[in-house]
């Protein structure tokens, strides 16, 4: 059997390959004015849309330019329409009050203004214990953030439940540890009520005034609906290996985003950053073993059609897949990769990140998650994982210029100490939010993860 060990595994040139990758990106702004035009010129791309078309299109161009390879495999794609939508506050006094209808909900009935009573709740277990209070209301959920992972099902299945016992609306208040009267939006599961999402601030305010016994009248107009499936294309960018081209590494984020942001961080980074890192690795002229892969996924954000369409097409590729990565949880000082897989192929990535990139802190193996466009290839037995970044502008990874250039002992990355989830799927996700040396630091590393993974002797052991 072959050892897999890293010094049994690793390219002879490894070192000086991860040298020149670095090297190369960190004297670039190429992912950042690219990404900086596609936001700014064709903005939200939402699938179904017409910009997410215009969007790929331009892409796919800038791909070529730069003498890449690029095909498309067509996905089929729901469209969802937001339509005209409002809310108003009319007792005990007359507000305005911000939504965004959650991806997937219906409009309010006949085309007609919904007027009812609030009902506010704070957690699922108040909502049953209440139960018998809530026909012919709309149900306020003003939960406390307790993760984005944790605190998502009350935007995902806070409308079912409510209309399970007559509710006539659900407003969710958004899913964010922090707000500035940002409302954030994200899917919903099918209800046959209205949903949407409401600010932090509002959701406090409705709780304060029923806590004192106001009545609360609200009325809400939404004309969401859904039209039917579009054709849509992920785009496959590819260096083909030079000894073993059959076996794979596939790494990649996403292109669309949803209809009221304009998804710089959410995650035309994280595909922009897989690009750049082709990009990286071609203008260099080096040759991987292996095939490198990078998917620019569509339609993650209301369907995951885009992935489930790429596992579909290369389904006989997964047991020659070495890894699968995603790069969807922001694109700040990369700290490394989370992995899920053997504990063979855990040491080996571990040993390989150390020796290569530890120097810019991006050679960590931390955790075992992994993104939603890969989960079809991961639960299939691919190893896989996600790119890790710091935030160094809020929590522990703050007031450290030299993140991203050194590796001081940082503590693992921690969604919950991010400013990610601030701007998620509101109109504040823009271009401004990032930085360009961070996108070409980002770039830099996943090449390097990439290019030696494919240069290992052997696939990643399972």
């Amino acid at each position: 059997m072959p050892s897999y060990s890293w010094e049994t595994q690793k390219d002879v040139n490894a070192q000086r390959d991860a040298h020149a990758i670095m090297e190369a990106a960190f004297s670039s702004r190429s992912a950042y004015e690219r990404l900086a035009y596609m936001t700014d010129t064709f903005g939200p791309r939402l699938s179904g849309s017409t910009a997410l078309e215009l969007a790929l299109n331009w892409t796919k161009e800038e791909i070529l330019s730069d003498g890449l390879s690029v095909q498309e495999e067509p996905v089929k794609v729901p469209c969802w329409v937001r339509g005209k939508e409002y809310a108003t506050l009319r007792s005990p006094r007359v507000k305005n009050v911000r939504i965004a209808g959650l991806g997937g909900s219906i409009g309010t009935p006949n085309g007609e203004p919904l007027i009812a009573k609030v009902l506010v709740v704070s957690s699922f277990d108040e909502l049953e214990a209440r139960k018998n209070e809530i026909e012919g209301h709309v149900v306020v959920y003003n939960e406390e953030y307790e993760g984005y992972s944790t605190t998502i099902s009350y935007r995902l299945t806070g409308a079912q439940r409510a209309e399970k016992y007559g509710a006539v609306a659900a407003l969710v208040r958004s899913v964010s540890p922090f707000g500035l009267k940002t409302v954030h939006t994200g899917s919903s599961n099918t209800a046959s009520i209205p949903t949407a999402a409401i600010t932090k601030e509002d959701a406090q305010m409705f709780s304060r005034m029923q806590a004192r016994g106001q009545d609360i009248e609200i009325e809400l107009y939404m004309e969401a609906h859904t039209l039917p499936d579009q054709m849509s294309r992920n785009l496959i960018i590819e260096i083909k290996g030079a000894k073993e081209p059959d076996e794979v590494i596939v790494f990649g984020g996403h292109m669309d985003s949803w209809d009221i942001a304009d998804g710089a961080m959410d995650d035309g980074a994280g595909a922009y950053v897989c690009w750049e890192a082709m990009r990286l690795i071609n203008s260099l002229g080096l040759k991987p073993r292996r095939t490198i892969r990078a998917v620019l996924f569509v339609n993650e954000e209301n369907g995951a059609m885009g992935g489930q369409q790429y596992y579909q097409n290369h389904v006989n590729e997964v047991n020659l897949t070495s890894i699968a990565i995603e790069t969807d949880e922001g694109n700040f000082s990369p700290y490394g990769i989370s992995f899920s897989g053997s504990d063979e192929a855990r040491t080996l990535l571990t040993n390989m990140g150390q020796e290569l990139l530890a120097h810019i802190g991006a050679g960590n193996v931390t955790g075992d998650d992994y993104g939603t466009d890969i989960s079809y290839m991961c639960e299939q037995g691919v190893p896989c994982g996600s790119l890790k970044t710091l935030d160094p502008r809020i929590g522990d990874y703050a007031n450290n210029p030299c993140l991203g250039f050194s590796n001081p002992p940082y503590p693992e990355p921690d969604m919950g100490k991010s400013a990610y989830f601030w701007y998620h799927h509101t109109e504040a996700d823009t271009i401004d939010k990032l930085s360009p040396e961070q996108l070409q630091h980002c770039a830099a590393a996943l090449a390097v993860w990439t290019f030696s993974i494919a240069n290992l002797h052997s696939l990643l052991p399972r």
